[in-house]
């Protein structure tokens, strides 16, 4: 119970909409764009002046997602109990504020706000509110102070935002970074799911900056020869390289092997394990960031 009293008397002394200090951009330097605006991600920004950066961010995905950052100068020493409200504006006298959530910030770290809560936070902005965080600020004495995002010129850009959204993947990086492609007997022609997979690949892969290196791995069944195996898992493996380099992939960060009937993953001597042995295994790697 110890434990809770700071945290209980934290919410109940926090005002309900004053502050000792408040950060939010005004008529004459409100601004929002679209710094990120491709198939795999789209970032709305906000500068705010004198404090930082927020941002909304979607990614593509199967699943509906959006995260808010709000990224100050300072980093945030301790970690605090914040209660993000919808603030009406000024010309708006006797319009009472709303909660929206009561969140953490935590030590070292930016502030975040997920789902349902940062989706509540752009159609706060679409109607005209101030989306504002209040908290006890360290670097002034503990005060109350608040961190507001303006709605002024925010529709045109919130406009683009939702159609960059339109235009994303419906899957992501962890889709796509381990695939296996499957061969017609004696050849290097893919199948027709084998080529809607390489085409997904491709989608995705031309648009993210970040993917490090490429691995193809090439193998065969083991009926014919082995040197003639050898040449033709490298002949698969090679197609898919030609392919993603078409694209402007960066072919020093594509690597290719061959190794022919070696590592079979299936019995060579039915008709449904030689399919699987004759493939392509792609991986994908990313830089760590």
């Amino acid at each position: 119970m110890k434990k809770l009293l700071p945290l209980i008397f934290m919410m109940t002394a926090m005002p309900a909409i004053s502050a000792n200090k408040q950060y939010n951009a005004g008529l004459d330097n409100s601004s929002w764009y679209l710094s990120n605006s491709s198939p795999i991600q789209c970032t709305l920004e906000h500068p705010i002046p004198q404090y930082g950066q927020a941002n909304f961010v979607v990614k593509a995905n199967k699943k509906i997602n959006l995260d808010f950052k709000l990224d100050s100068k300072r980093a945030m020493p301790t970690s605090e109990v914040v209660q993000l409200k919808s603030v009406p504006p000024q010309w708006r006298p006797g319009a009472a504020p709303e909660l929206i959530d009561t969140v953490t910030f935590h030590q070292q770290f930016d502030g975040y706000v997920t789902t349902q809560s940062a989706w509540r936070m752009l159609s706060e902005l679409e109607r005209g509110q101030y989306p504002t965080f209040y908290f006890h600020d360290w670097y002034n004495n503990n005060q109350v102070v608040s961190v507001g995002l303006s709605s002024i010129n925010f529709n045109k850009s919130y406009d683009e935002f939702n159609n960059c959204i339109s235009r994303l993947l419906p899957y992501n990086f962890d889709d796509i970074s381990y695939s296996i492609l499957r061969y017609k007997k004696d050849g290097s022609l893919l199948t027709q799911f084998s080529k809607k997979r390489l085409k997904m690949i491709g989608d995705y892969i031309k648009h993210d900056k970040s993917i490090n290196v490429i691995l193809i791995s090439g193998y065969t069944d083991s009926y014919g020869e082995i040197e003639a195996n050898r040449v033709l898992s490298e002949k698969r493996a090679n197609s898919v390289k030609e392919y993603l380099s078409e694209l402007g992939f960066n072919d020093n960060k594509i690597k290719v092997s061959g190794f022919g009937e070696k590592h079979h993953i299936a019995d060579n001597r039915s008709v449904l394990g030689r399919e699987q042995n004759r493939r392509v295994i792609i991986s994908i790697e990313k830089e760590d960031i």
